[in-house]
């Protein structure tokens, strides 16, 4: 029986996160997947520029696969907007412990959007108590905690601790590639999820490679923990296998290379 996952995200240009990977990750691991566009990530003048859908579009696209699709799992990236926070927190009402979600806080702001950014991040707080789990990178806990500095692993440990009682939800907070570690944190409970740190340049979308994985492997029926540990091998192993673009690179899972489901 076929196995649902969507992805609610921004579109990645060069191919490297968001749905992009997402798909290709729900695909490598053998669920049907289906995407919500946000934005539209582009150059412009030399500049990284995210081009924002207009909510009521991405409101139009979630009431469509509502009324096609009974889902498994879903996972959250980039909304890129207030407005659209808004269209995705009430999809996430309306369809409350029907399925795992799991929320990726991407962010993508310029020094000049201070402003923008305290009111996104707000809202974006809002998201958390419908998620199963959030997999903020070590950046992104700075700003979700006002600009705490995280360095050093105690600072880890302090930081995931301090979301999980904020947020009041289960944190994967990600230092993977300079700790070699991840940190699952709620409450009462943390575990250290270990694993080698790659050489490899082919990195870009490695954190939207690891939701995407863990989204799949919970829609397939495994715990949250198993999925954890599955999906950090599943994004070692498409950095190991990435695309070379450039000086860097974007994660990439051949299908055909290994098995991924053990």
């Amino acid at each position: 029986m076929a196995r649902f996952t969507l992805t609610i995200g921004g579109s990645d240009t060069w191919g490297g996160g968001g749905i992009q990977t997402d798909l290709k990750t729900f695909e490598n691991l053998t669920t049907f997947g289906l995407s919500v566009l946000t934005c539209i990530a582009v150059e412009k003048e030399n500049e990284f520029v995210i081009r924002n859908l207009d909510a009521k579009l991405v409101e139009e696209q979630l009431e469509t696969i509502e009324k096609y699709y009974k889902l498994d799992a879903v996972k959250i990236g980039l909304l890129g907007s207030v407005e659209i926070i808004e269209v995705v927190k009430a999809f996430c009402q309306r369809n409350a412990k029907k399925y795992p979600i799991i929320l990726d806080p991407v962010m993508a702001f310029k020094e000049s959007e201070h402003a923008l950014k305290q009111t996104y991040l707000q809202k974006l707080i809002e998201l958390f108590p419908f998620a199963d789990l959030i997999t903020p990178n070590l950046i992104e806990a700075q700003l979700l905690l006002g600009g705490i500095s995280i360095q050093t692993k105690e600072d880890i440990f302090l930081a995931a601790e301090k979301l999980s009682l904020m947020t009041k939800s289960k944190v994967l907070l990600k230092a993977g590639a300079t700790h070699g570690f991840d940190l699952y944190q709620t409450a009462y409970f943390s575990q250290l999820f270990e694993g080698p740190i790659s050489n490899k340049k082919t990195v870009n979308g490695a954190g939207c490679c690891l939701s995407a994985a863990i989204c799949a492997y919970l829609a397939q029926g495994a715990s949250l923990l198993k999925s954890i540990e599955k999906g950090k091998k599943f994004v070692y192993e498409a950095i190991e296998t990435g695309v070379v673009v450039g000086e860097a690179g974007n994660v990439w899972h051949p299908i055909n290379e290994g098995s991924f489901n053990k």
